[in-house]
């Protein structure tokens, strides 16, 4: 029976712990301050460990890097009613084998995450010891809450320090540029440039004079030799922001240099050798570019070492609250807006929108909002989201899940009320039941007793349901 150690100085949350993880065969320690804690994490006699960020006396975090530096064996795993950036990639930085935040939603999660660290320690798997750190802010100081977004912290705490190629994609305006810099600022080059290039913005007769330089004479107009981008990063890290629409022909040109780390000026004869690390971002599906010959096979592996992705806002609705807070925060100190809150139908309509901007429609939208406000709170009448939350697109029946059609449909119903909805279950069940009864009966072919079994329902329950909703029944001939 593996032993798992319960650290938090609440004896509530220990208790509940150590109930759900004794029904699940484990064998529970408990302690409520650092000393304790680190004693007991010193004996290495426990699978895994459970260990709150706050706690009295040094707290989990120097709890954790002292446990590392006498080379404890035991997985700790954070937990912590604090979710913040900061606290989930420093956390993975100190050797943390994972983070889960509370309140607890689910205790079978709470067992998953402990079942993978006793295994991982029954294996005897060293985590590495990660030598960066990184702070809570991505844009500014920035909480987080959403688990899509905790995970991408995670990959990042892990990678900061190494000098890998880092693919970063997902959807225009998530923050890949934003995530690319924060990883380069607590990476060991951040003494060094960070040089972001758009390859979209670019025309495709300069991008390579643009990347790699070009000698006096080269080309009309080079009336002088000129450094590239990658000169100019040198001891640091270039940023090939859509990467996806470099033109093919000097695609092989950019797998020299992350081959053999070299390259030559446009019209030189001169190799220039460089250590510039290289993070490539796109929106696109370089499989498919890659299937369709837009993208050379050999480049796309060689980007994607790590592959990081950055989720749409619509997938951590959970990051929409405090975001929303961050950046009206940021409407009054660098813009001078007046509004300093948000109504609670402002805040209904953000929740429900799906945001195909994502975060960088997010900004706009609230700083617009907070710019309009005719006073200190932000209300609906101040709130442009596209033409209006019904802008967004509908997803179609052929892509898309029962649940995301009903979820665009909330959000049309939320944009049509007034205040803060109160009978969307109602609703949307009146919506449904119809047309499911519909279904039933046509494939029954008007057969109410078929009918109803198809629909999981006795018959009584059918026919009050069809006079409630005054569907018609007739029986159709054949098949």
């Amino acid at each position: 029976m593996a032993s798992v150690l319960v650290a938090d100085d609440d004896p509530g949350i220990r208790l509940i712990l150590r109930h759900r993880l004794e029904s699940a065969g484990y064998a529970v320690e408990e302690t409520g301050d650092s000393a304790a804690t680190l004693d007991a994490l010193r004996a290495n006699r426990h699978g895994a460990a459970l260990v709150d960020i706050m706690m009295p006396g040094a707290g989990g975090l120097e709890v954790l890097s002292e446990a590392r530096a006498a080379e404890t064996r035991t997985p700790i795993i954070v937990i912590t009613a604090a979710s913040t950036m900061n606290n989930a990639v420093e956390a993975m930085r100190r050797g943390a084998h994972d983070y889960l935040t509370k309140p607890f939603e689910n205790l079978d999660l709470v067992v998953a995450a402990v079942g993978r660290a006793v295994e991982v320690a029954a294996q005897s798997v060293d985590l590495k010891q990660l030598e960066s750190e990184m702070t809570r802010r991505i844009g500014g100081e920035l909480f987080v809450r959403s688990p899509a977004m905790q995970e991408v912290f995670k990959l990042v705490g892990k990678v900061v320090s190494s000098d890998a190629t880092l693919l970063l994609f997902g959807e225009s305006g998530t923050g890949k540029e934003v995530v690319a810099r924060e990883i380069h600022r607590r990476s060991p080059r951040a003494r060094g440039p960070f040089v972001a290039v758009n390859c979209s913005a670019i025309p495709q007769g300069l991008l390579e004079s643009e990347l790699f330089g070009h000698e006096r004479g080269s080309f009309t107009g080079a009336t002088e030799r000129r450094t590239g981008k990658f000169e100019q990063a040198a001891g640091g890290t270039i940023f090939l922001d859509e990467i996806g629409d470099m033109p093919l022909e000097l695609q092989p040109k950019l797998l020299r240099v992350l081959q053999e780390r070299e390259f030559t000026r446009v019209g030189g004869a001169e190799t220039i050798r460089t250590q510039t690390r290289v993070f490539a971002a796109t929106n696109q599906d370089l499989e498919t570019a890659v299937a369709e010959r837009r993208f050379r096979e050999d480049l796309y592996f060689r980007l994607r070492v790590v592959p990081i992705k950055i989720p749409p806002l619509r997938e951590r609705r959970e990051d929409i609250a405090e975001l929303t807070d961050h950046f009206v925060a940021k409407a009054a100190r660098e813009m001078g807006a007046q509004a300093r809150a948000v109504a609670p139908e402002v805040r209904a309509k953000l929740q429900a929108y799906d945001w195909p901007g994502n975060v960088r429609e997010l900004e706009n939208s609230v700083l617009r909002a907070a710019l309009l406000a005719s006073g200190p709170t932000i209300r609906v009448e101040d709130l442009e989201l596209g033409a209006s939350a019904r802008a967004v697109p509908r997803p179609t029946a052929n892509h898309a899940t029962l649940s995301e059609l009903i979820s665009h449909r909330l959000a049309e119903m939320v944009a049509e009320g007034e205040g803060e909805p109160h009978d969307l279950h109602q609703r949307i069940i009146a919506e449904l039941e119809k047309p499911l009864i519909e279904f039933a009966l046509a494939r029954a072919r008007g057969n109410q007793v078929q009918a109803a079994r198809i629909l999981g329902l006795n018959r009584n329950t059918l026919r009050k349901k069809l006079a409630e909703l005054g569907i018609p029944v007739t029986r159709t001939p054949g098949v």
